[in-house]
């Protein structure tokens, strides 16, 4: 995760990790983008508690670059 993390509450980054690694770790196309949605969730639920701005766009910017790279992956097979 980038340095921003540093500025997030401990929960919040292991969160933001856990759904990453879920994301990387995608077996299936369908998978992928169901992590992809929950990670959407994660940030829109973040936006509601007041999170700056800033360090949600920064984790759906990391959470879409993850999904995009994983989805051409599995297309690839791997």
């Amino acid at each position: 995760m980038g340095m921003f993390t540093a500025d997030l509450p401990d929960v919040v980054r292991q969160q933001a990790n856990k759904i990453l690694h879920e994301i990387e770790t995608s077996g299936s196309m369908i998978a992928a983008v169901k992590n992809s949605a929950r990670a959407n969730g994660f940030v829109l639920g973040l936006q509601c508690a007041n999170l700056p701005a800033a360090h949600c766009e920064d984790l759906a910017d990391l959470f879409d670059s993850a999904t995009e790279k994983t989805l051409r992956a599995l297309a690839l097979g791997r």
